[in-house]
């Protein structure tokens, strides 16, 4: 159940510009909801999910890529950010040890820095299992003086 979308051409080389139609305040879309912390925000740290947000994404994105991922191997995937209408591809895995997901490479660049996400942000996401994309918002930001 994706959001209904238009696409535009961004003026940022090969990324393309989304536009989100409606409201992104419903909360009940968001299958993953989180207050970040230090680890999340980290530039050389990886993007965890919990088991349950694990078990959503891996319900949804397709059983090539789930095998892929438990294997260690990086799997592309694309994530749109609704709230500024741009599309990135990010790198989702398993770490080397356990059996923790999460995003690798894109995460730091296109969503810490790009958004200047901080500890305390709430962020939401979903995977659209129909396309396998997955769905970012900025729910709140810390306050200010955090």
């Amino acid at each position: 159940m994706s959001p209904p979308m238009s696409k535009v051409t961004s003026s940022e080389g090969n990324k393309e510009k989304i536009s989100a139609v409606g409201p992104q305040t419903d909360l009940s879309r968001w299958k993953i909801r989180k207050v970040l912390a230090e680890p999340d925000v980290a530039l050389n740290r990886m993007f965890k999910f919990t088991r349950e947000e694990a078990e959503h994404v891996l319900c949804s994105i397709g059983s090539d890529k789930v095998e892929k991922a438990k294997e260690g191997e990086d799997v592309r995937v694309k994530m749109v950010d609704l709230d500024t209408g741009t599309r990135h591809e990010l790198s989702f895995r398993k770490v080397r040890c356990g059996s923790v997901f999460g995003f690798k490479l894109g995460w730091v660049t296109h969503f810490v820095v790009r958004r200047r996400l901080k500890v305390g942000d709430e962020i939401g996401m979903y995977v659209d299992p129909s396309s396998c994309v997955f769905y970012f918002c900025v729910l709140s930001r810390a306050n200010a003086e955090n």
